[in-house]
């Protein structure tokens, strides 16, 4: 079973992960006033679950599968973002 190919730029994936970023840790900051560099468990106080449900939301939204076993080296929004969008083929701008 295949996927439906992802059509977004880098700029839009990486719009649409800090959406998915800021809901699931119930951030009140405004997604784009997210620092990128902000790390998941120390500045926001993530824990695991939270980082799975975001990674499920990626594949659901964005169809792009990050492995689980992956999330413990997605330690901040930059990280997160550049490896969906290296998994999704779009190309960087």
């Amino acid at each position: 079973m295949s996927q439906k190919a992802v059509t977004l730029s880098s700029d839009e994936i990486l719009t649409r992960v800090r959406v998915i970023v800021a809901e699931e840790l119930e951030l009140e900051e405004e997604p784009a006033a997210i620092d990128p560099a902000a790390r998941f468990v120390e500045d926001f106080d993530a824990d695991s679950l939270a980082l799975i449900q975001i990674l499920a939301r990626i594949d659901k939204e964005l169809t792009i599968s990050v492995p689980v076993e992956e999330a413990e080296n997605l330690v901040d929004l930059r990280t997160l973002a550049d490896h969906v969008i290296a998994l999704s083929g779009a190309e960087r701008v």
